[in-house]
């Protein structure tokens, strides 16, 4: 049995990070770990609603 028994997944949701999905998924397989997502965003990168609201040309 492996002294790893959770592994720590940050998650940005780019290619690369979907990529690497499959590796984590079969290194947690192979030593019996729980696999833990986490994403984290910057609320004072992005303005306000911006996230939420589409632009009026798109609606």
């Amino acid at each position: 049995m492996s002294s790893i028994a959770n592994i720590l997944y940050p998650v940005d949701f780019s290619h690369a990070c979907v990529s690497m999905a499959a590796y984590v998924k079969r290194a947690a397989a192979l030593l019996g770990a729980r696999v833990s997502l986490i994403h984290v965003a910057d609320p004072g990168g992005y303005n306000g609603l911006q996230l939420y609201v589409r632009p009026i040309t798109e609606v």
